[in-house]
């Protein structure tokens, strides 16, 4: 008997509901709790960022830090989670590489055949170990250990409409 057959159906199903239509709603999970969140733009909101990482902790802080420093931001802990929202949306994305299902790049690349343009930046623990082919495709690539600042600056860098930020750096 094939027990890798039923671990490939069950990765096949979390991939074709990820495919479902897109809703200006995202969800998102805290703990074991589904919410729907609707992103929303208000006048004092710069930019609309979407943060996916599998750590939760670690992420809910970032992403609070990023809200004290004025962005709107949506947070997906699963990969998949991020295809459900609508894109257009957000400015900039930050991905962690590794992740279940599907990891940094192939997310990229999903997001990208759905029609994403924004800057995707991977802020990843494990970015020394990437390829060169791998580290290209991204907007910028960060390492966890780096700075707070680091990725501060790379907010801006990307997101002050008087730039134009060289995406391959």
């Amino acid at each position: 008997m094939d027990t890798n057959n039923g671990e490939n159906n069950m990765k096949n199903e979390v991939i074709d509901s990820a495919l479902e239509p897109r809703h200006p709603i995202c969800s998102q999970r805290i703990g074991h709790k589904r919410f729907d969140v609707e992103i929303q733009r208000s006048p004092t909101t710069r930019h609309c960022i979407l943060c996916v990482d599998d750590e939760v902790a670690g992420t809910r802080m970032r992403c609070d830090l990023l809200e004290q420093e004025g962005y709107s931001v949506v947070l997906c802990n699963h990969p998949l989670e991020a295809l459900r929202c609508d894109l257009s949306a957000f400015s900039l994305a930050i991905v962690d590489f590794e992740m279940p299902v599907i990891n940094g790049r192939d997310l990229l690349l999903r997001l990208r055949a759905l029609g994403a343009r924004f800057p995707v930046v991977l802020l990843s623990g494990s970015v020394d170990d990437l390829s060169d082919d791998d580290r290209i495709l991204f907007s910028r690539c960060i390492s966890k250990g780096s700075p707070v600042q680091r990725l501060l600056d790379t907010l801006v860098e990307f997101l002050n409409s008087n730039e134009i930020p060289d995406f391959g750096a």
